[in-house]
């Protein structure tokens, strides 16, 4: 038979009293670490990233290398995200972070990003990073943009590809090494070719006598022999060079003040209103000479349609045929003018006779002079009529 303990009101509030304590007991505890406190409110917050890449639930979060609080919970998103992250981790943080707001700090603008917790485990935290005034307070939720650290495993990942990449770059190192080793090739040739070293010898010789002649003819400039060293260390030379350049100045003033010819083309405002006027003058002249090429050009256009008189004169045919008849016929007549003429320088015909025959020239000659002679006569004649007419006019009667 079963024996059954009655409890009495005292045991159970000693009962009572003793859990209460142990409960009190055990908050303060997980309050003294500060990572519990069941009384504060917490922010939370958003961050996805293309993988956990060790990322737990109660991970570390910081602010700046400051922790501010966990990560509540990291869940993978649906499988129709249009999204490259594939991970959404919920931050819960403070609320406050040393007496201000922690919006203060978190804006808009700060990053969220993974990073490895120690340096050879795999554990990740999340730190975010401060934001700037250009961003905007985040609100309940608020999705962070995310970078991802490089891990360990992707650097080991690296490491093995770079070094597969240089095992296959080492096996034509080696062949090309080989080659070089045995004299193939041009870097074989380099390397193994006894006459390309003297060459090389020849040359680096070559070019240490190039610069010795060149320290000489240095050192002759220094000294001030030849052109190039009286150049350089002549004060005469630099005295005329000054004196040219205070002369240039000097002529400079002379222009800025407006003196000599030059001087008053730059700053005479009449000779400026001239050439203004001048100018004009030569845009009318040229509207007045494109007028007379348009003319022109009209006149070219009439004499390709054969218009007008000179138009027929360059299209007609039977112009140009009636002109090339008359130059042939003056041709012909041109012909027999010179036959004409030959005719007469040797003393055919009557012209030839005229021409030619001295007889002819004497007897016109003794004509010309009796004529002369007849008119003198006349002349005389004339004048003495005139003198004494009554001499010629006196009439004698006589009877028997």
């Amino acid at each position: 038979m079963a024996r059954t303990q009655n409890i009495t009101v005292s045991q159970l509030r000693v009962g009572i009293f003793v859990l209460f304590g142990l409960l009190i007991l055990a908050f303060l505890i997980l309050n003294s670490t500060g990572d519990f406190n069941p009384f504060e409110k917490k922010l939370r917050l958003k961050a996805r990233f293309t993988q956990a890449d060790g990322l737990r639930e109660g991970a570390e979060v910081q602010l700046a290398g400051v922790s501010i609080g966990k990560v509540e919970s990291v869940s993978l998103l649906p499988p129709d995200s249009v999204e490259d992250a594939k991970i959404e981790a919920v931050l819960a943080v403070d609320r406050e972070l040393n007496d201000r707001p922690i919006t203060e700090r978190i804006r808009t603008d700060s990053t969220a990003q993974l990073v490895a917790a120690t340096l050879l485990a795999n554990d990740k935290m999340i730190n975010i990073t401060p934001g700037t005034s250009k961003g905007s307070a985040v609100a309940e939720n608020h999705v962070l943009d995310s970078t991802q650290a490089i891990s360990i495993n992707q650097l080991t990942q690296t490491g093995n590809e770079l070094l597969q990449q240089i095992n296959k770059i080492a096996t034509p190192a080696n062949e090309i090494l080989n080659k070089a080793n045995q004299g193939d090739g041009t870097l074989g040739q380099i390397i193994n070719n006894d006459q390309l070293y003297r060459n090389l010898d020849s040359t680096v010789g070559e070019t240490k006598l190039t610069i010795l002649k060149l320290q000489n003819t240095l050192d002759r400039v220094n000294k001030g022999e030849g052109s190039a060293g009286k150049l350089l260390n002549d004060p005469e030379l630099y005295n005329s060079l000054n004196s040219t350049v205070q002369q240039l100045e000097a002529i400079s003033k002379d222009l800025r003040a407006g003196r000599g010819t030059a001087g008053k083309f730059l700053s005479d405002d009449a000779i400026y209103d001239e050439t203004r006027q001048a100018i004009a003058d030569l845009r009318v002249t040229a509207s007045k000479l494109n007028g007379i090429a348009d003319d022109f050009k009209l006149i070219t256009t009439d004499l390709t349609e054969g218009k007008g008189t000179a138009g027929k004169f360059l299209k007609d045919e039977q112009l140009y045929e009636d002109a090339r008849n008359t130059l042939a016929k003056f041709n012909s007549t041109a012909e027999r003018v010179d036959l004409l003429l030959a005719d007469a320088q040797s003393g055919k015909g009557t012209l030839g006779k005229f021409i030619t025959d001295e007889t002819l020239y004497n007897n016109a000659n003794q004509t010309m002079s009796n004529i002369n002679q007849l008119s003198s006569e006349g002349t005389k004649l004339i004048y003495d009529f005139r003198q004494n007419p009554k001499k010629y006019l006196s009439i004698r009667f006589r009877l028997f």
